[in-house]
């Protein structure tokens, strides 16, 4: 099981060799969401994040492992940097894995046990509030088919958009690297959602990268209908990018799902950030040299 102090000691070791390392922001609980970046400063960059929701800590272990990839074999052509964050949501990952030992608020815990109406969180999704950070993003917010409306351990939407500490430090982190595309690690039913009413050039686009992403993993390409305000939707509606949330793992399996296939995730996914980044860089640059800067309305 991949742990929050499993990352933070994954992290040190990327800064120990050299690795830039840094803080996306701090969660609702003020613990460091971290971040690692691989690659050169160019502009040409690209956010990957996992681990969410909570349970799905294991998208944690395959983010770290796809940066390390990377520095593995730095002599492979990279056109810009990739920002990989591998815990987007290390309250909820500590409460699946820990349960409520390690919060000193009691009121607090004693709320999240009500909430859950167990002392059992191995299947929590949301963060240490209740909120389900991928329904709490500013796009289409509250719509959602499954959107909750009252503290769960899944589906609710928050009290407002970025409500959440982890869904608003993400979304400033993103707004401030600008990147080219981001890439969202879930589990499970490998599965690619790319949607979210893009139309004209921008769906024509988008639809081409998910095709890519589809033959290079295995993975189906599924429609979106009914889910918002997730990070992915947010990426596409409000910066106008392509944005895809990539859903490992067979879903033949249960939640908590089995570690013992990391390895076949690992290799399904292996160079899809770096294959990725360079197709949308290439592109970009092909239309900036055609005299369309603002390549993305």
């Amino acid at each position: 099981m991949f742990r929050y102090s499993d990352l933070l000691n994954e992290v040190q070791t990327f800064c120990q060799h050299g690795i830039e390392t840094g803080v996306v922001g701090e969660s609702e609980l003020k613990q460091t969401i971290p971040y690692v970046f691989v690659g050169k400063k160019n502009g040409n960059y690209m956010i990957v994040q996992g681990a969410m929701h909570a349970r799905e800590h294991l998208t944690a272990l395959l983010v770290v492992c796809l940066a390390k990839h990377l520095v593995k074999n730095s002599h492979l052509p990279l056109d810009g940097g990739i920002y990989f964050v591998p815990m987007t949501n290390p309250d909820g990952v500590r409460l699946c894995q820990e349960g409520v030992g390690f919060i000193r608020d009691k009121e607090r815990k004693s709320n999240l046990l009500t909430i859950n109406k167990s002392s059992d969180f191995s299947l929590w999704k949301a963060n240490a509030d209740g909120v389900d950070i991928n329904v709490n993003f500013d796009a289409r917010w509250g719509e959602g088919v499954q959107n909750g409306y009252f503290k769960s351990s899944q589906n609710y939407v928050g009290k407002a958009p970025f409500s959440a500490a982890e869904s608003r430090v993400l979304a400033e982190f993103t707004e401030r690297i600008k990147p080219l595309v981001t890439l969202s690690y879930h589990l499970k039913g490998e599965q690619i959602y790319w949607e979210f009413g893009q139309q004209g050039h921008r769906r024509f686009r988008d639809k081409r990268y998910a095709d890519a992403i589809a033959k290079y993993t295995g993975y189906t390409l599924v429609g979106g209908e009914g889910s918002v305000g997730g990070y992915k939707d947010w990426c596409v509606q409000k910066l106008k990018i392509p944005a895809y949330t990539v859903e490992v793992g067979n879903d033949s399996y249960p939640h908590p799902f089995p570690y013992e296939q990391f390895t076949a995730i690992l290799q399904q996914n292996l160079d899809l950030p770096r294959k990725l980044l360079n197709t949308v860089a290439r592109d970009v640059k092909g239309l900036k040299d055609l005299g369309i800067e603002d390549v993305f309305q």
